[in-house]
């Protein structure tokens, strides 16, 4: 049942930006912007240096939840790789990727901690991408009326219990290593560097609106890109294309964006996160070498888990 509804979601998004194509798509302003920003050296830097301390503080976040016992470069490897396969594959085969580069190099890491650590991080990526999103729907000047917002909190709330008592007996055999990772400073500095990760990649959507012409803060930015990346759940394709766009292009909209321009930035935004994830996926290709066979069976644990 929770597959089946996923993939009806999934489609559905799928056939929203396909009509979205229809309506919106316009390639000589594609074209241009894609020219803009090419020829704009000063915005490619801020672009491009944003997204990747956002993932840099998420290595420093791992390194952290871990007590140290990895290296920093082990933890970037982990997520390029990681970021490197969800772009690649319709399946989120990046955390198996993470938990197994953790253990290829790290031996002072045991199996239970490097799954533990991206498990929980993970969790903590959506609870902080959530809390966003409903941040924005009550404080932004956003078409929503406040039921809506009251509703959506509540649904929250009942899916996190669910979730909770659900997995319970996973919880209670993770319990002692999140202790310790959270406990004093530490904990406050990984929930930290998480949140201020999260406001780092906000950066792209905010560069290429700002560079197409539109106006956007950048608190909405970090709003558009939160409910967004939190919609990706329900991906079905490489890097969770046409999902979204479809989702960016709504998000842009209710902050007042003219759909031509939402579509236009949806669409470079996500070609240049495309653009950045061979780019650092192929470093730690060329740093940290997989063999084929490591990589399949990383692909083939996550269609298992599907």
């Amino acid at each position: 049942m929770k597959n089946t509804y996923k993939k009806l979601v999934s489609v559905l998004l799928v056939t929203a930006f396909l009509m979205m194509t229809i309506y919106y798509l316009d390639a000589g302003r594609m074209l241009d912007e894609i020219k803009a920003i090419a020829s704009s050296p000063g915005m490619l830097l801020f672009i491009f240096t944003s997204y990747f301390l956002a993932f840099f503080v998420r290595g420093v976040a791992w390194k952290l939840y871990l007590n140290n016992k990895a290296r920093l470069s082990t933890c970037m490897y982990g997520l390029f790789y990681s970021l490197l396969l969800n772009h690649l594959l319709p399946v989120k085969a990046g955390d198996f990727a993470r938990i197994g580069v953790m253990k290829a190099r790290e031996p002072g890491v045991s199996g239970h901690e490097a799954f533990n650590s991206v498990i929980i991080l993970r969790l903590m990526d959506t609870l902080i991408l959530f809390t966003m999103a409903l941040l924005g729907l009550a404080f932004l000047e956003l078409p929503v009326y406040g039921n809506v917002i009251v509703w959506l909190g509540v649904i929250g709330v009942m899916v996190a219990l669910i979730i909770f008592y659900k997995f319970r007996s996973f919880f209670d055999r993770q319990i002692s290593i999140m202790k310790t990772a959270f406990s004093g400073w530490r904990g406050f500095w990984i929930f930290g560097l998480t949140l201020v990760s999260w406001v780092l990649e906000a950066a792209v959507i905010y560069g290429v609106v700002l560079n197409g012409g539109s106006i956007i803060s950048f608190v909405q930015a970090v709003w558009v890109n939160s409910i967004t990346v939190a919609g990706q759940i329900f991906q079905i394709t490489p890097g969770g294309m046409a999902s979204y766009e479809a989702i960016m292009v709504f998000a842009l909209g209710v902050n007042g964006i003219a759909g031509e321009n939402a579509y236009t930035a949806a669409v470079i935004t996500h070609g240049l996160k495309y653009l950045f994830s061979f780019i650092v996926g192929g470093i730690a290709l060329a740093a940290f070498p997989v063999p084929a066979n490591l990589l399949r069976k990383w692909i083939r644990e996550r269609g298992n888990e599907s």
